[in-house]
């Protein structure tokens, strides 16, 4: 069933001009996004690794059972909107300081964290601690994952989502990451929502097309997506698409990458989910196709080789 969400991610933006007060410029700028945010519908807010590298010291890291300035701001966002929002943060746990995107419920709950895996060599002599890898959390505004900063160059943990398939990959970071960003939306099968300084942040579709962008003209990106999706290999498909729109009609949209030979079908249907009609007319899933290949071409190989 359609599952559609309004997601929103806010671009950070440093004065190096007047670094003595860069602290309170991050909470400015928090602020007056959210002010720009009340009421508007959002589910999902993704903040940068600007809030937590700028806004806050090591001495300040935060804990859920005692949160401060930062946890509390997120807290009143997502309160506000009756939203989720993962937000940047140092965050403290057992003596140790890791950077993290904590995610906090439209009640204000902390819903679970994400502890940035690979920390740049700087902070590992800062002091902040490596996590565990890849994690998903539940969230109303569906399952979510985080990806901080240096993380984006490792593949290893990008091969870790791809297992988990967040629905969303909410990517909070210093620096952009270019091509890489639209590289992860597609392996992970996911909608990648970029929180970033400089160049810009923007939200990607598991395609790895861009659907919004902030500029100098605006500092938040939004995009409304449908979460209900299903991927497939576009060879050899295409009649059966031309036979679902026939009988779903508006209940179901499908986009094409011929490029990549993949396509995805979204439901917007409050009675059926994109993987039931993907059934229903034999689309098999994209990750299922290249398995079923492998073992074909595994057998293959084995026989040729008892063969010979």
């Amino acid at each position: 069933m359609a599952k559609i969400i309004n997601i929103a991610t806010i671009h950070f933006q440093v004065s190096e001009n007047h670094e003595e007060r860069l602290c309170d410029s991050a909470y400015e700028q928090l602020a007056e996004a959210a002010a720009m945010l009340k009421g508007t519908g959002v589910d999902l807010v993704v903040t940068c690794e600007g809030m937590a590298a700028v806004g806050q010291k090591m001495d300040q890291a935060e804990s859920v059972s005692k949160p401060g300035r930062l946890l509390r701001a997120y807290q009143e966002i997502a309160e506000a909107n009756r939203c989720t929002v993962a937000g940047s943060i140092k965050l403290e746990d057992g003596g140790k300081v890791y950077n993290a995107i904590g995610f906090v419920g439209p009640d204000g709950e902390v819903l679970g964290d994400y502890r940035k895996t690979f920390p740049t060599p700087g902070e590992l002599k800062q002091g902040i601690f490596p996590g565990d890898g890849a994690k998903v959390i539940e969230t109303p505004a569906g399952r979510l994952g985080g990806v901080i900063c240096y993380d984006l160059k490792f593949d290893d943990l990008r091969d870790q989502y791809h297992l988990l398939r967040p629905d969303v990959l909410c990517f909070s970071s210093f620096f952009h990451g270019a091509h890489t960003q639209a590289n992860w939306a597609f392996k992970c099968r996911s909608f990648f929502a970029a929180a970033c300084k400089d160049l810009s942040s923007d939200i990607i579709n598991p395609l790895g097309r861009n659907l919004a962008s902030t500029s100098y003209y605006g500092r938040i990106a939004r995009a409304r997506v449908n979460l209900d999706r299903f991927i497939t290999g576009a060879g050899g498909f295409y009649a059966e698409f031309a036979d679902i729109y026939r009988k779903y009609q508006d209940e179901v949209v499908i986009e094409k990458d011929l490029g990549l030979g993949v396509s995805v079908l979204y439901s917007q249907s409050e009675q059926r989910s994109a993987a039931e009609i993907a059934k229903e007319f034999g689309l098999v899933d994209i990750d299922e196709q290249f398995s079923t290949y492998l073992d074909t071409r595994a057998n293959i190989l084995d026989i040729s080789r008892k063969v010979h």
